[in-house]
């Protein structure tokens, strides 16, 4: 059973997380593309909130495998948030359809026996080296035509770096667009040209990258008029 996405929202909205609707009706999208065969794989669980937008809109037959070792408090982990994604995936009636692996990423897909991945979901540690290790682990088991979608992209200096660093001027990597700091891309063999389209498309958000620091560290020293100034609307919200 799939819901639609307004019954997908109401289950998840209340769970603990950080995506905006808009960024919720992405992964959601995404997960209705994933043919039957193939895998959808999410790192950064937490809660449960983003399982549970990409789980209920899944073909039938297609299951999540939601990858979070929980012992992190730095992100809310222990015992009480693995109680807690349990919890919220039983009460929005998926449990039989997202696999837990409770564990690192790289740990999950050096052990990925599983078919390959249509949709891939980044949204755990930030840092450069925990994304890398993101992108390199999984990338051998991605679809062509696969969708990678990354959270907190052009707003944590980690994320960002990383992206730059394996999909800025990549042959096999099409950046296709953002929902604010949710970062859309396709695998898929470029030519030159659509190497330098990829590129390019990208570097507005490079200026949006650039005010997001600047709001934070206006934030982080207490220059909120500062802040203010760099935001477009009030309370601007950096995810």
């Amino acid at each position: 059973m799939t819901f639609s996405f307004q019954e997908a929202w109401a289950r998840s909205e209340s769970v603990e997380g950080w995506l905006t609707r808009e960024q919720g009706e992405a992964l959601f999208e995404a997960a209705g593309t994933v043919p039957p065969g193939y895998a959808a794989v999410e790192i950064g669980s937490h809660h449960g909130k983003s399982a549970i937008l990409i789980a209920g809109n899944l073909p039938e037959g297609v299951s999540l495998t939601a990858v979070d070792p929980f012992d992190d408090p730095r992100w809310g982990g222990g015992t009480d948030s693995l109680d807690a994604f349990r919890r919220n995936i039983a009460a929005a009636g998926l449990g039989e359809r997202i696999e837990l692996f409770r564990g690192l990423s790289e740990d999950a897909s050096r052990s990925w026996t599983g078919p390959l991945v249509s949709f891939l979901w980044v949204d755990g540690a930030h840092d450069l080296g925990s994304t890398l290790k993101d992108f390199d682990g999984w990338m051998p088991h991605m679809a062509p035509g696969g969708l990678i979608y990354v959270h907190d992209a052009f707003s944590a200096v980690g994320t960002t770096r990383a992206i730059l660093q394996r999909f800025w001027g990549s042959r096999s990597i099409e950046y296709l667009g953002c929902e604010r700091t949710l970062a859309q891309f396709r695998v898929r063999r470029l030519s030159p040209l659509g190497q330098l389209s990829s590129g390019l498309r990208m570097l507005p958000r490079l200026l949006f990258f650039t005010r997001m620091i600047a709001i934070k560290v206006s934030r982080r020293r207490g220059w909120h008029s500062l802040e203010r100034r760099f935001m477009r609307v009030d309370n601007e919200p950096l995810i």
